[in-house]
């Protein structure tokens, strides 16, 4: 009777141990794959920010001809970007503006002023990172930003005669 006694505790221990093994294995694994931080989008830096040009034609419209601060903020074409937030979270986003070629046919950006939402215009070559503009958006929110984009007269030298000024925008979250 004894041993019956003592294979039927030590049963009971081992079929316990092996429920909880089997419990705590379901769980953690539907913890680890229900969890933001192994989701590929976010490793990868892209958590669904979307954004879209208003302009017509879908390009960047920049000066026509080189102009100082005050001429550009005024006769500078209008950039319309539409960031939108795709995410079902907030978003802390930098729009970046750089250039698409750095070869020696292109003009440096150290002589190209923006202006974001009709501020104070800036010199691109001075920004850091490329980044123009930082904002928050909220879930499935939508921002609309202006920037105009021109040539320094006072920068412009005829040296930079036939180069060319491609830029591009690109969103990021951080």
């Amino acid at each position: 009777m004894k041993i019956q006694s003592l294979v039927r505790k030590r049963l009971l221990i081992f079929c316990t141990t092996l429920f909880i093994v089997v419990v705590l294995t379901i769980s953690s694994t539907f913890a680890l794959k229900n969890n933001d931080i192994t989701k590929t989008e976010i490793q990868e830096n892209t958590n669904k920010l979307v954004l879209k040009y208003l302009n017509d034609g879908n390009s960047i419209k920049t000066g026509e001809y080189p102009m100082n601060k005050e001429t550009g903020l005024s006769k500078a074409p209008v950039n319309k970007i539409q960031i939108h937030n795709k995410d079902n979270k907030a978003s802390d986003f930098s729009l970046k503006l750089y250039p698409t070629d750095i070869s020696d046919k292109s003009i440096t950006t150290n002589k190209v002023y923006y202006s974001v939402n009709e501020g104070e215009p800036r010199i691109l070559g001075d920004s850091i990172d490329s980044v123009i503009y930082r904002g928050t958006l909220d879930a499935g929110k939508k921002e609309t930003v202006t920037v105009q984009i021109w040539l320094d007269s006072d920068r412009v030298e005829n040296d930079d005669q036939d180069k060319i000024l491609d830029l591009q925008f690109k969103v990021f979250n951080y």
